[in-house]
């Protein structure tokens, strides 16, 4: 498939006072990821009384109404979308990864709900590669399979400690990885508030009928937690979005080992989760590919050098 740029929306593959696109896209990846995160923890404070999907239901209906004055700005270039089957698909997915995501925090420990969700990096990766036929060398596809073995020993799917809802968030992780691929199509056929308004219209119209079934009315101290979500969704949707749309889902992909830092501190500080032997083994290989994935971007930018098949 081949992807036209947006001519409409100037500046989308520029970065900052002559940044390169790859390093200001991985700022505002970190950045998302430091507010995802904060989410997650709003998540395990109302999640024994709210249900996973009520809250979906109202965090991106706020997030939507904060975002009018974007829409409505946008709105000649979001009532005729070009890639509408794409942002269809993005909605489906979202609402696949967020349900899994949401119900694995509140089951497991951060840590560990986070290692089995970077999954996801495989899935974008070799996404990226095959359908945004972006180049992704043998030194990356290497760096990236140690990651996935570091992921494997932290979920310890052999062993009897093996927790069921581990799957629940390897589905979710498996959605995570082709959304952000169908973010990033498409950003290149639609502005970014035209990719966030119709994935929002989708996440909306499939959640609604569930959430009326279980539907609790929130308490007050409970309608705080579901605002702040909703605002926490919107900015980190924002810059997760805006990521995807500045920079190579090859190069930025790696970042996703960072959540397990961000969220390990956040279990360790709030709820007293002290990582296993395996989740910090496993974390080295992890942090370690990462690092060297970003590491062997920078160098391939600067040197121009090939990353063809190992020689002789």
């Amino acid at each position: 498939m081949t992807v036209v740029p947006n001519p409409s929306e100037n500046g989308d593959r520029r970065g900052l006072a002559g940044l390169s696109p790859n390093l200001v896209a991985s700022g505002l990846m970190i950045l998302a990821f430091f507010v995802f995160s904060m989410m997650a923890v709003f998540m395990r404070e109302i999640g024994d009384t709210i249900h996973v999907l009520q809250v979906i239901l109202i965090r991106q209906a706020v997030a939507m109404l904060l975002m009018t004055p974007w829409f409505w700005r946008d709105r000649a270039f979001i009532l005729r979308p070009r890639g509408f089957r794409l942002h269809l698909t993005r909605g489906i997915l979202a609402v696949i990864a967020m349900a899994c995501g949401l119900t694995s925090i509140l089951y497991i420990s951060f840590a560990d709900a986070t290692a089995i969700q970077m999954s996801e990096v495989l899935i974008a990766t070799a996404l990226a590669a095959l359908v945004l036929k972006e180049h992704v060398g043998w030194r990356r596809w290497t760096a990236t399979a140690v990651g996935f073995v570091g992921v494997v020993i932290m979920t310890k799917p052999f062993g009897g400690g093996f927790e069921p809802y581990a799957l629940v968030a390897l589905v979710g992780a498996v959605a995570g990885g082709a959304g952000m691929i169908a973010v990033r199509l498409g950003s290149a056929y639609d502005r970014t508030t035209t990719v966030l308004f119709w994935q929002a219209v989708v996440v909306i119209a499939l959640v609604s009928p569930v959430a009326a079934m279980v539907w609790v009315t929130p308490t007050q101290e409970d309608a705080v937690l579901l605002i702040g979500m909703a605002l926490i969704f919107a900015a980190g949707n924002w810059l997760f979005t805006s990521a995807l749309r500045l920079g190579d889902t090859a190069a930025i992909a790696p970042l996703h080992y960072l959540r397990l830092i961000i969220m390990a501190g956040l279990g360790w500080w709030i709820y007293a989760e002290v990582p296993s032997l395996t989740t910090v083994i496993g974390a080295v290989l992890v942090l370690g590919a990462a690092s060297y994935t970003i590491g062997r971007n920078a160098r391939k930018k600067s040197l121009a050098e090939p990353d063809g098949p190992p020689s002789a």
